[in-house]
């Protein structure tokens, strides 16, 4: 008989629906108790998790508190550091390694060596004594008087002799370190104006080709105007290449910039040294010429545009040619030197207009 038939013959009296009811509700007590019993001993892991968990963050909360507070404490070298301005190494002076010392011991796991350098170490092999400690800055005649006092018999045991032996002493470091802090004061005063001068080569330089530009130009242009005055006449040569725009397009900004520095070594080879040339702006340069202005100025500039036409250019195994178109003009002592610009800008326009490379002088127009 299976199971659904022998529950079926039990539930057919009432004494036997009463009984196995009652056996329906233990074994639900029971299964009720074992969830209960399940259910607590969850709990009681979850709570014990939670534990943890709430102790743990306050373990991280206090160990943050502690590095935030380790890290407010923690200081880095700092100051002025004593470079000797002539070997360029740190001077011993002033306690200052013996405080790097302590910070490192304080604050790191790390220690100095006290291993010797191998010039150090040659040195004492060959029997050479160790380096003293220099002088310089020393007052000569202090030194002097000094040894007078120590070498006076009557001055021995005088309560005043050690005091000025101590104030002798500290006389000659404060001469020392003066010493040193006049020799570092000049360094300093020497990188100074060698960086004023790199940075007044810099302002006045292009970067690209390495010429004067924009405004070094002005400046050679306003001193060469102010001496207009007193008969020293010069002239302006303005050269633009044909077509440079075809380059950049072509072949990319890259080859416009190798052709315009292969141009500007030209010029370094050919304009002459009492002459400036410089980049006045894109493929557009300026040549301000000192004595050649007059008569000479044209067929120098046509010289030049020649060369320029036969300058090859290499880049990347292509070869680029290129053409310009020069105008010059020369500055009347009546005018002033944006006149003259405008000259030799309007000349160049002319040489534009009739069919390019060429020179054309504002003079003829």
């Amino acid at each position: 008989m299976n199971a659904e038939k022998r529950l079926a013959h039990l539930l057919e009296t009432p004494e036997a629906r009463d009984s196995a009811l009652a056996d329906l509700c233990r074994d639900l007590i029971a299964d009720q108790q074992r969830l209960h019993h399940r259910l607590e001993r969850i709990s009681r892991i979850s709570d014990r998790y939670q534990a943890d968990l709430r102790a743990t963050n306050a373990e991280l909360t206090a160990a943050n508190e502690r590095l935030a507070a380790a890290l407010r404490e923690v200081r880095t070298l700092g100051g002025f550091i004593p470079i000797c301005s002539c070997c360029k190494k740190i001077r011993d002076d002033a306690g200052y390694w013996d405080e790097v010392e302590t910070y490192i011991a304080r604050h790191s796991d790390a220690v100095l060596a006290r291993g010797r350098c191998p010039s150090c170490a040659r040195r004492s092999d060959s029997g050479a004594p160790p380096p003293v400690r220099s002088s310089d800055g020393e007052d000569a005649a202090e030194r002097a008087r000094l040894a007078a006092i120590e070498a006076e018999p009557a001055w021995a045991g005088h309560p005043l002799r050690d005091a000025y032996v101590r104030l002798s002493g500290d006389y000659q470091k404060l001469s020392r370190r003066l010493h040193k802090m006049s020799r570092i004061s000049d360094g300093f005063q020497t990188q100074m104006k060698e960086l004023n001068l790199t940075l007044a080569r810099v302002s006045r330089t292009d970067p690209l080709t390495g010429l004067a530009n924009r405004r070094a130009l002005i400046e050679r242009l306003e001193r060469q105007d102010a001496e207009a005055g007193a008969g020293h006449g010069f002239g302006v040569a303005m050269v633009d290449l044909d077509n440079f725009k075809r380059v950049n397009d072509s072949l990319g900004h890259a080859a416009g910039d190798v052709v315009l520095q292969a141009l500007s070594e030209l010029f370094a080879a050919r304009v002459p040294a009492a002459a400036l040339v410089g980049r006045w702006g894109g493929e557009e340069f300026l040549i301000v010429m000192d004595h050649s202005a007059g008569p000479a100025l044209v067929p120098w500039c046509e010289t030049l545009r020649a060369d320029i036409e036969h300058l090859s250019v290499d880049y990347n195994g292509r070869q680029l040619r290129v053409t310009a178109s020069i105008g010059t003009a020369v500055h009347e002592p009546a005018l002033t030197y944006e006149d003259t610009l405008r000259a030799a800008d309007r000349a160049l326009y002319a040489a534009k207009s009739c069919g390019r490379n060429r020179v054309v002088a504002f003079e003829e127009l």
